[in-house]
């Protein structure tokens, strides 16, 4: 737990480019929509990202983003147009968004608390072949998610994540970590599937290049990590009490 505390210590900002394939099924269509989506990320540790993919014309198709108060997720594609915006203090679990900020956030290191706010009554952990694998549980005890750490170089590989019954509906798989700094290493290729209550599964797959570690001013942080405006979305979604609720 301190090794990958210290990991997460160890995040700089950074920029990337890259390359997504977004999978996702639309309510009463049995085949899913497939989307390649050329990519921009910004990163500024532990909390802020921004990532956004274009479709067609549309620069900013997808917008994933976060700042220490907040995160939200913009949909643009017609057949979508959808916004959804959450505070962070409201979430005890997976938020259960299709792409997550917290995922990404997790994927680039920040995978748990700062070293000062650690409650390490809260993990377990176990060993399974390669693998040294964490398992978090809130307050009640329900396993909220595990994480995968490979031995050889305790690099997060895989996390899982769980609904308050137990039932797994996301995981992440990490890989090919290319290094930022000499002490900061990320994946460059990122693999999320979330799993519907009726079993279908939406995905997207990020693939990263160009990696270059970076600095923000503040011009740069108001345009990155703040909150895109709902007024151009059909469909708006706050996060209450543990579930999305339209406004």
């Amino acid at each position: 737990m301190q090794a990958l505390a210290a990991r997460a210590e160890s995040a700089v900002p950074l920029r990337a480019n890259g390359q997504g394939i977004l999978t996702y099924h639309m309510p009463k269509k049995r085949k899913p929509e497939r989307h390649n989506l050329p990519m921009k990320m910004w990163f500024d540790p532990p909390s802020d990202i921004y990532i956004q993919g274009s479709v067609a014309v549309d620069p900013q198709a997808v917008v994933i983003g976060s700042n220490e108060a907040e995160f939200w997720l913009a949909l643009r594609p017609k057949e979508m147009s959808s916004y959804y915006i959450g505070v962070w203090k409201d979430v005890q679990g997976f938020e259960g968004l299709m792409m997550s900020p917290r995922v990404v956030l997790e994927a680039l290191g920040i995978v748990v608390e700062p070293a000062g706010q650690l409650n390490t009554a809260l993990w377990s952990l176990e060993n399974k072949g390669p693998y040294d694998i964490l398992t978090r549980r809130d307050e009640a005890g329900h396993i909220i998610k595990r994480v995968y750490v490979y031995s050889c170089d305790y690099l997060v590989h895989k996390i899982e994540y769980y609904d308050r019954r137990g039932k797994l509906i996301a995981v992440a798989t990490l890989g090919d970590y290319q290094p930022v700094t000499e002490r900061f290493r990320v994946p460059t290729r990122i693999a999320v599937e979330s799993i519907a209550p009726d079993k279908r599964k939406d995905s997207i797959k990020i693939s990263l290049d160009s990696l270059k570690e970076t600095k923000f001013n503040e011009r740069q942080r108001r345009r990155l990590f703040v909150p895109p405006s709902p007024e151009r979305f059909e469909h708006v979604y706050r996060y209450e009490d543990g579930r999305w609720v339209s406004e």
